[in-house]
């Protein structure tokens, strides 16, 4: 009352906006026009004083912050609300000392007059604050602000490149970093995880060692596997002498998923969220972790005891990727001598993936060769999805018994069904099915 009178029923909203402006600047304000308190009060025996003159509000290790605030009513109601400081965010939660590499300024406005103007703004805001982490301007602009019809990016590594930048931008003039375009609000973005064949030496290294979220979502998966596999993933991923190779199946597998999982997880922290989910052969089972019908327990659960069953068909079939529709490559494939090979993915409307034996497969991907058909052999010693997995789909249903499916948190659609799924049904007879 003393700073600004009574303020009847909106009495209590400007004492809470003051204490939480305090909390925010560590400064505890004088209470103004009370220089002579009242005779009134016992304020020796009370405990209680009137701040004279502001004073600092500094945290101290250890102790959290809090304020109290009352407010009485004339007709007798007494309220009380307790202020707590918010702990202190961990970066690596945003990943902010992410990767090695920058990631570019992301800034939108109604239309172009309108971007011109937000980026004469963002370069004088830069130049007023320098003190602030680069990692933490790109953070917000991409995951806490609007994203409008009109976007610019600015690929640049730091503060003093992007006021350049941005100015350019403010002034109509070119600049090489920066790309304007104009979005389609009705784009929606989806994951896609892919499958076996997707795997390549030293795959996410620089990541382990430049990304905090990364690091700690492969040690996860890590913990999870490692009671069925018996070796790191983490020490494979991170190129350990001692580490299994990434050529074995039953080690390509749950490589491949951790990897999927905790570059879902970096995209996550940026603020990119999928609007759905689909995943490739394995590659369901990440997507079903990330989509959350499977838990994490679950998940290495899949894929650890799927690999291993067709490690021990390794070397009896093989899988090759023809540019040719389904329909053709069926018509191609009556021929009795071609009884061994079956069609085992549908990629495309133009992309089929065959597998079976490994001589008939080469025979008959370079007879397509010579005719000018692109044939691409998948780095597999295995012919998934194909009748050649029989042998192994009764242990697979009887080793996935206990995994318990739930509701998607996220849109997932099924590449077995082609249909949408809601998680539920991704249980052994599904895992069987996907195999």
């Amino acid at each position: 009352k003393s700073n600004i009178g009574h303020s009847q029923a909106a009495a209590g909203v400007p004492c809470l906006i003051k204490m939480v402006l305090a909390l925010r600047h560590e400064r505890l304000p004088k209470t103004l026009h009370a220089s002579t308190p009242s005779p009134r009060v016992d304020w020796q025996g009370s405990g209680l004083k009137l701040l004279q003159e502001a004073r600092a509000w500094q945290r101290t290790p250890g102790h959290v912050r809090r304020a109290g605030i009352s407010a009485f009513g004339i007709s007798g109601t007494n309220a009380h609300m307790i202020l707590e400081e918010a702990p202190v965010a961990r970066a690596h939660e945003a990943d902010r000392s992410a990767l090695s590499v920058s990631f570019p300024l992301l800034i939108s406005a109604r239309d172009e007059s309108a971007l011109r103007s937000q980026a004469g703004r963002w370069a004088a805001w830069l130049e007023a604050h320098p003190e602030v982490p680069w990692s933490d301007v790109v953070q917000t602009a991409a995951a806490h602000r609007s994203h409008l019809k009109t976007r610019a990016s600015i690929a640049v590594a730091g503060t003093p490149e992007a006021i350049t930048a941005l100015r350019a931008l403010s002034e109509q003039r070119a600049h090489a970093e920066v790309c304007v375009t104009q979005a389609e609000r009705r784009s929606r973005l989806v994951f896609v995880f892919s499958g076996q064949g997707s795997q390549w030496s030293a795959m996410g290294r620089e990541l382990l060692a430049d990304s905090a979220l990364f690091a700690e979502t492969v040690r996860a998966c890590d913990a999870a596997l490692i009671p069925y596999t018996g070796w790191s993933v983490e020490a494979v991923l991170g190129g350990e002498p001692a580490a299994p190779a990434l050529d074995r199946i039953d080690v390509v597998q749950p490589a491949l998923f951790t990897m999927s999982i905790a570059l879902a997880a970096v995209w996550r922290s940026l603020g990119i969220e999928p609007a759905a989910l689909v995943g490739h052969s394995q590659g369901e089972i990440a997507c079903a972790v990330v989509s959350g019908a499977l838990s994490l327990a679950d998940g290495a659960r899949v894929v650890a005891l799927r690999s291993q069953l067709q490690e021990r068909l390794a070397g009896t079939g093989a899988m090759a990727l023809v540019e040719l529709p389904l329909s053709e490559v069926e018509q191609r494939l009556r021929a009795a001598r071609w009884a061994g090979l079956s069609v085992a993915v549908v990629n495309t409307q133009t992309s089929t993936v065959v597998a079976g034996d490994p001589t008939s497969l080469q025979e008959w991907t370079g007879a397509l060769e010579r005719e000018g058909v692109f044939c691409r052999r998948i780095a597999s010693d295995v012919a998934g999805h194909t009748p050649s997995m029989d042998p192994i789909l009764d242990a697979l249903k009887q080793g996935l018994a206990s995994v318990t499916p739930r509701q998607a948190s996220t849109p997932m659609v099924s590449t077995v069904t082609s249909q949408p799924i809601q998680g539920e049904e991704l249980d052994a007879a599904y895992w069987y099915r996907n195999l």
